[in-house]
């Protein structure tokens, strides 16, 4: 119940205050450029719209996860609210776990609703229902609780807000590039080389894994199986981060 707590205030907050206006410029946005092409064929019209609305999800839920995200302590110690909240019978975990449940469930509305407004816009002008664009924000969902744990992690290595956005939006970069380092770890590449791209392989979140905007645009089927794949990647890196979360701010304190 306390985790609940502090996720639905977490929520809350949050919904107050930036969300609503991210989703309102989003569906505004996504009928102008679908208006600015309205003299292009349907289908290639309709291709862009798509291709631009799955990418401008994916950036807007990003830019509120980092925003939301690194600012988590900073606000929270500037308003001294938490001292109160770790004075009370409130484990850390809690706090830290009731924080991204909230984040999480907050970013879930706005995809939810951004995806709807999107498979609306193409239902207006196609007349059918692209179900494909649900799996996309689904997985763009995903992408997003990994980019929200990341933001809480830094939120708890570094005091500065604009610090840990920083090292958030980098990992996010180097995450959706993470693909390449496939070329930088052949047999080609020289031993310190190939030691620094294993060791980032292993380390940066593959996000490039949980982008199937290509593929939705262009129809192409996804299995089921390479979904649940990147659901449980999603998930284990998720925990992941939040076990360390967890472990450095155990050891952090507060004055």
């Amino acid at each position: 119940m306390k985790i609940l707590a502090i996720a639905r205030n977490t929520a809350r907050e949050a919904l107050r205050n930036k969300v609503l206006y991210s989703i309102l410029g989003f569906a505004v946005l996504v009928v102008a450029v679908a208006a600015l092409f309205g003299s292009a064929s349907i289908g290639n019209q309709m291709k862009f719209v798509k291709d631009f609305a799955l990418a401008a999800i994916s950036i807007f839920g990003v830019v509120i996860a980092v925003t939301l995200g690194v600012n988590m302590l900073s606000k929270e110690l500037g308003r001294r609210t938490i001292l109160n909240i770790l004075s009370k019978p409130v484990g850390r975990w809690q706090f830290i776990v009731g924080k991204f449940l909230g984040l999480a469930a907050t970013l879930a509305v706005v995809v939810v609703l951004m995806t709807a407004s999107l498979v609306g816009i193409v239902v207006a002008f196609e007349g059918t229902i692209d179900t494909g664009l649900v799996v996309g924000g689904a997985a763009v969902l995903l992408e997003l609780s990994i980019v929200v744990g990341i933001a809480l992690f830094f939120s708890a290595v570094v005091v500065t807000p604009t610090l840990a956005g920083m090292f958030t939006v980098a990992a996010f970069v180097a995450g959706r590039s993470a693909g390449y380092l496939d070329y930088f770890r052949g047999e080609d590449a020289n031993g310190a080389v190939h030691a620094l791209a294993t060791a980032l392989y292993w380390v940066l979140p593959h996000l490039n894994r949980l982008d199937v905007a290509d593929q939705v645009v262009y129809g192409d089927a996804l299995s089921m199986g390479t979904l649940a794949l990147a659901a449980a990647y999603a998930a284990a890196y998720t925990a992941t981060l939040l076990l360390l979360t967890i472990a450095l701010f155990q050891r952090r304190e507060f004055v």
